[in-house]
């Protein structure tokens, strides 16, 4: 509901909504945004009551008066997302209303749905004061059950829960990278990572990163120069460039971790909407020198932040007595609620409406940036994201503030390479990027030289 108020009211600010137009029926708009008629009914009502919109019945919705501008300490610029921190930052506090930029899907995908009603009653219901050390048991039971399903075999003593897949990278890199080390990573690659390697004094090596997978032959290269022990991938539905691995990459990938002893650590953020059959570096490895990290947060609501690492015995043990000394333990209180969404069959539900909904919205998506003239490569992996090259002209941090300066918030390349100045591109999220205000302003730009 918020993402339809803020929408509203930018447009309002921009001038492109004037007091006395009538604002697109509430089927129309719940069309439009792919989400559900009561929640475009409850966007408008919160706006009559703040006086900006009349209800007339009969006819619609229309506009009264114009909201005052936000004060100069809430500039939109402010939020461009130019750097790391603040396209995370944007993420979190949600300030621009259309949001291709994007990491996650979008609250409205939840709020239909049985889940959200479940999670309201769960939430207040009885919970055990500290956890496990390693995670709640039953949960840990069923994950290692999932990941037999995806060719990965793993006993309960590998597998220990984290707050989400970040604290699990987190761990990884607290007790395995020292200051100075080099450390190989996908180039473009997942943002938060390279934040981490940074703060902890590391030199993250980008490896190019292909529709296919990591370009193999670079990673022989950058491994056999840099010397580096630690490779960081995310194999399938690639965050950002939306790509997946191959079965033939993937061997290659380990054949090149044995020759040069590196320690893979795959990332699976979006396992549970993928088929099992995926070609996964773990199932190929059997957890040797793959650690595999799991989560919630990208199908679940994100405030959640529980996910999970399975790795060889003594690796896990090891990043367990990590966690302790950092954090104690994870919640119970969470785990038990998932273990329960999944036992009562309520998450594989969620699951299949989320895939429909990625679906829809890709197919959508893709028809309207390639009307645009941008060619989204194949195979689009079944996550949340495209990636689109831009022209040259689109390069630097003026398009994110123009961005910002129309409500829209993307996600450039820069935030998501090694290097200082990656050729000019972005990640749409699906759920965005077919979005008629974000495809204009894309067009104006694209045409612009």
């Amino acid at each position: 509901m918020d993402f339809v108020v803020n929408s509203i009211l930018m447009q309002l600010r921009a001038g492109t909504l004037r007091p006395g137009q009538r604002l697109p029926s509430i089927r129309d708009e719940a069309q439009r945004l792919g989400i559900g008629k009561n929640t475009v009914v409850e966007a408008y009502l919160r706006l009559v009551g703040q006086g900006i919109l009349q209800a007339k019945p009969g006819s619609g919705y229309y506009v009264v008066r114009t909201p005052p501008a936000a004060t100069q300490e809430h500039k939109i610029p402010l939020v461009a997302a130019t750097d790391r921190v603040s396209l995370l930052a944007e993420q979190l506090d949600r300030r621009l209303p259309i949001r291709p930029g994007d990491g996650r899907p979008p609250t409205e995908w939840l709020e239909t749905s049985e889940l959200r009603r479940y999670l309201s009653y769960q939430r207040f219901q009885e919970a055990d004061s500290y956890n496990s050390s390693w995670g709640y048991a039953p949960l840990r039971e069923r994950l290692c059950g999932a990941l037999a399903e995806r060719g990965i075999s793993c006993r309960e003593s590998q597998l220990l829960m984290t707050h989400g897949a970040n604290h699990a990278m987190d761990l990884v890199i607290r007790r395995y990278v020292a200051p100075g080390d080099n450390v190989l990573v996908d180039d473009p690659g997942y943002y938060p990572l390279l934040a981490k390697l940074a703060l902890a004094g590391a030199n993250a090596v980008g490896v190019n990163r292909m529709q296919d997978g990591p370009d193999v032959g670079d990673l022989e290269a950058k491994a056999k120069k840099s010397g580096a022990r630690l490779f960081f991938t995310q194999s399938l539905a690639h965050n950002p460039t939306g790509g997946s691995i191959t079965f033939g990459t993937a061997y290659s990938v380990l054949r090149a971790a044995t020759e040069f002893d590196l320690l893979v650590i795959e990332d699976d953020p979006f396992a549970d909407i993928l088929p099992y059959t995926a070609p996964r570096l773990a199932a190929l490895d059997q957890l040797d020198r793959v650690i595999y990290i799991g989560t919630f947060s990208k199908t679940l609501a994100g405030s959640f932040r529980t996910g999970y690492i399975a790795a060889a015995p003594r690796l896990a043990s090891e990043l367990n007595e990590l966690k302790v000394v950092t954090t104690v333990s994870t919640s119970a209180h969470d785990e038990r609620l998932i273990f329960q969404l999944v036992e009562h069959g309520h998450y594989l539900k969620h699951l299949r409406r989320l895939r429909a909904r990625a679906s829809t919205a890709t197919t959508a998506s893709v028809k309207a940036l390639e009307a645009l003239g941008f060619s989204i490569r194949r195979p689009i992996g079944g996550g949340f994201y495209l990636w689109i090259e831009l022209p040259e002209h689109m390069g630097g941090d003026d398009l994110a503030h123009d961005a910002a300066m129309a409500g829209i918030f993307i996600a450039p390349a820069a935030n998501f390479s090694t290097s200082r100045n990656p050729p000019p591109a972005m990640r749409v999220n699906v759920a965005y990027g077919a979005d008629p205000s974000f495809i204009g302003w894309l067009g104006d730009q694209v045409n612009r030289r």
